[in-house]
């Protein structure tokens, strides 16, 4: 995961392109929240329910914007939810598809 990110914060706005720094804190955030949402949700994946589905829930309604907390609390498998919406963070960087399809590599090693 600390591969993921740091590729992501190292090669955003490469290549030329302009880079808001506003922007690029809310992107870099989304990738860095959406990897933390995968590990928490794969935490509670291998959980008992009684043990951590109160603090999952919890946690998620506490960092994640509530649509997107309530997609992931709801999903069927909710560690595929989570790298779903890491796929959508990383596909937002404004990078060349070289270095996306790097980033994607990397974060095919979760599934």
């Amino acid at each position: 995961t600390r591969d993921l990110n740091r590729m992501a914060t190292a090669w955003y706005g490469h290549d030329g392109i302009p880079v808001d720094p506003t922007l690029r804190a809310e992107h870099l955030r989304q990738v860095s929240l959406m990897t933390w949402a995968f590990v928490r949700s794969m935490k509670r994946h291998l959980s008992p329910p009684a043990e951590d589905e109160e603090a999952y829930v919890a946690e998620l309604n506490a960092r994640l914007a509530p649509e997107q907390a309530q997609a992931m609390i709801d999903a069927a498998h909710r560690p595929n939810r989570a790298l779903y919406d890491l796929s959508v963070a990383i596909d937002r960087l404004p990078m060349h598809f070289m270095r996306k399809n790097a980033i994607n590599k990397n974060l095919s090693i979760f599934e």
